[in-house]
């Protein structure tokens, strides 16, 4: 697995497509993919757990890793290159509501709430795509939730 950090043209590639940063010019991805750190995981490894203090958003550069609710041995979604992750932590109290492990070796680029912040402050449409993926994720939540509770 690779260990030295992605250039910054590698990082411009990833954040080019999350659907998060879709609305910003080309030019301020660039800042914003300068600031952003690279790390790496290897299959198997957790990134954070439910519940542990929260600082940083991730963005998927390569490989998958999956996502777990707190008491559910069974992942409610999997996550790709250009996937956003992270983002709960900072509307929701900064402590992680789930728990990510990587299911192959993978490398994400990450950002901590104070950049990412001032960056959806500055482009506010970001902040709009990003509460629209929370509540598709919330009610496919309780989708799967009513399911469960049927007899």
């Amino acid at each position: 697995m690779r260990t030295t950090a992605l250039t910054i043209a590698e990082k411009l590639r990833t954040v080019e497509t999350c659907p998060l940063f879709s609305g910003v010019p080309s030019a301020e991805l660039a800042v914003l993919a300068e600031m952003m750190r690279t790390e790496y995981l290897r299959a198997d490894e957790i990134l954070f757990q439910a519940g542990e203090f929260s600082d940083n958003v991730y963005v998927v550069a390569a490989g998958t890793l999956n996502v777990f609710l707190p008491n559910d041995p069974l992942p409610v979604r999997a996550l790709s290159p250009g996937d956003l992750l992270g983002e709960y932590g900072m509307l929701a109290n900064l402590a992680r509501t789930a728990t990510v492990r990587a299911s192959t070796d993978a490398v994400l680029l990450s950002l901590d709430y104070q950049r990412f912040r001032a960056f959806l402050l500055r482009f506010p449409e970001a902040t709009l795509v990003m509460l629209k993926t929370a509540v598709a994720r919330l009610v496919a939540a309780e989708n799967r939730n009513r399911r469960g509770a049927s007899p």
